[in-house]
């Protein structure tokens, strides 16, 4: 999914990763006059260097360049920084920590290029977030702490829980030759595509739910050819996909990725053959089953014409103005179509999880478990410090603390969240099942059956818009925008997500090959640029064999064994 969609989706999930600059003179504040260590002294770092949320008997300072966004900001009439925010208050009065921030990068290139900046020149930051191939490379030279005993000491219940939730895969990925290097930033599941569809045009032409792509095909029909809209003739869009990529991106927009996966397709993901070596799903024969049956929707008018060149805010377009009748997307759906509902209220968009195997279950492939992954300087003092920060942050944002510490620091936390303020250090961390847990628990609360003030930050918030919704429609009143799409999201496809039973299957590679440094971009182009043709009717399928060899022969075979090689290391 696209990032600005889960920040507006996941109210706290929008915080942010951090980098660091260059630690000089970090670790321990030095007090003035002559300091004799007693063992009493000694027993109290020793305590909190080996609990989760002990303080440290001094203040302990580190430096981190913090990875913002392009609207990060602080409350108005302020003078509040990254360096002194509610963030850092609290991590100061709970744990007796202080960040100095060298510099600050928007999340992107530039943060990536501050990253690249301070390995080139030799200056480790005491603590930064970097990439998987980043994060190897460190490891490799032999430049980040190992965090295995920092972990085992600091790290918290609610973080473990949090980390099982996907069955360690997270902490898995961080961990090279049985040391854990890296505290990852997990990702949360985006659950099995949806197909979206006019239910208000689907009403008036009597079509039932679709269950198979015989049904999905019949209702794309309708809507083009009685046009329910009233757009006028050859006007209506059936079904939109995305520009760039119409299938294989997982958590993505307008992608068809339920059609594949029901032909046993996975395209652009690395999966396991039936041999059991990994193989790239868009070069296996069972694409051509899938991208048949695109380019004959094309050739029947089903699909937009304009498919390959019409940009995300065309889509959006299209949706809003009601020139659209179907498209692919998460769970999160309703957040792109915000617009759609404010031109018009009365509009329905419906959501289904098809189509179905034989089994009755949809089948998806997952995606990498982490968005990435923090590491603390080898030689820093006290490794275990981001640990420790990251179970504060994890008490007040997914557990209850937030409402329960009454004191300052926490009041003013909460109204950062509740408001999007600043950055969190260490923020960006949920539980796998994010979304089905938040389903559950907004429902309980709307039953009697749970306490708002039991439930997590964002998840209070959402169960407070939810309820207003309700509210709204019972009174007859036109819900609130926000309202209609936090429980369309929250209380309708969520539901759905946790009530249809799947198949899951896992790529098993994520990384980089050397080969893929040089020619990935290139095969890539070469990819897209095929399938597309074929899904327009401008190559036949059979072109789709040519394409293949021509992918193996211009580094794709070498690719594919590189990465067999990777996975056995």
């Amino acid at each position: 999914m696209k990032k600005t969609l889960w920040k507006k989706a996941l109210v706290l999930l929008m915080s942010s990763c951090l980098v660091v600059s260059t630690a000089t003179g970090c670790g321990r504040t030095q007090t003035t006059g002559n300091v004799t260590d007693t063992s009493e002294d000694s027993a109290a770092w020793k305590e909190a260097e080996t609990s989760p949320e002990k303080p440290y008997p001094e203040l302990v300072t580190y430096t981190v360049g913090l990875k913002v966004q392009s609207n990060t900001a602080y409350p108005k009439g302020s003078e509040d920084t990254a360096e002194n925010s509610a963030y850092t208050r609290l991590f100061r009065a709970r744990l007796n920590i202080q960040n100095k921030d060298a510099f600050e990068a928007v999340d992107g290139d530039d943060y990536d290029q501050k990253v690249s900046m301070a390995i080139a020149s030799g200056n480790i930051p005491d603590i930064m977030s970097v990439d998987y191939p980043t994060l190897k490379q460190l490891v490799e030279n032999d430049l980040i702490a190992d965090l295995t005993e920092s972990y085992k000491n600091c790290a918290g219940s609610l973080m473990k829980e949090i980390y099982s939730s996907n069955h360690d895969k997270s902490l898995e990925m961080a961990t090279f030759d049985g040391k854990l290097y890296a505290i990852p930033t997990t990702a949360i599941s985006s659950g099995p595509e949806m197909l979206w569809l006019r239910g208000d045009w689907m009403d008036k032409l009597n079509l039932p739910a679709p269950k198979t792509l015989s049904d999905i095909e019949n209702i794309l029909t309708q809507f083009v050819q009685k046009d329910p809209g009233g757009n006028g003739a050859g006007k209506t869009v059936g079904l939109v996909l995305s520009n760039k990529y119409f299938c294989g991106t997982y958590a993505g927009g307008y992608q068809s990725n339920n059609i594949f996966t029901n032909f046993g397709a996975y395209p652009k993901q690395w999966v396991k053959g039936k041999d059991g070596k990994a193989v790239y799903g868009s070069v296996l024969p069972e694409m051509k089953q899938g991208l048949q049956l695109l380019a004959d929707w094309y050739k029947k008018g089903l699909i937009d014409k304009a498919v390959g060149v019409r940009k995300d805010d065309d889509i959006k377009s299209l949706l809003t103005k009601g020139q659209c009748g179907s498209f692919f997307c998460g769970w999160w759906a309703p957040y792109n179509l915000e617009a759609s509902y404010k031109m018009n209220p009365e509009i329905d968009w419906r959501c289904f999880i098809v189509p179905t195997g034989n089994d009755g279950k949809v089948t998806m492939f997952t995606g990498n478990p982490n968005q990435n992954y923090f590491v603390v300087r080898k030689g820093f003092e006290h490794p275990e410090l981001l640990v420790k920060e990251k179970n504060i942050s994890l008490d007040y944002n997914q557990g209850t603390s937030a409402y329960t510490d009454t004191s300052k620091e926490a009041k003013e936390y909460l109204d950062y969240v509740n408001h999007q303020y600043g950055v969190d250090p260490v923020g960006g961390f949920d539980y796998y099942d994010a979304a089905a847990r938040a389903y559950k628990h907004i429902s309980e609360a709307i039953d009697g059956k749970r306490k708002p003030q039991d439930m997590i930050i964002y998840e209070n918030t959402l169960y407070q818009s939810c309820k207003k919704y309700l509210d709204d429609k019972k009174n007859n009143k036109t819900p609130d925008s926000t309202d209609w799409l936090n429980y369309q999201a929250r209380m309708v496809s969520s539901k759905l997500v946790n009530d249809t039973p799947v198949n899951t299957v896992e790529p098993v590679y994520f990384d980089r090959t050397p080969s893929m440094k040089l020619k990935w971009a290139s095969l890539e182009k070469m990819e897209n640029e095929e399938l597309l043709k074929i899904l327009t009717n401008e190559k036949d399928i059979d072109s789709f064999d040519s394409f293949v060899l021509l992918w193996e022969n211009a580094g794709g075979k070498q690719i594919t064994d590189e990465v067999n090689q990777a996975i056995k290391k």
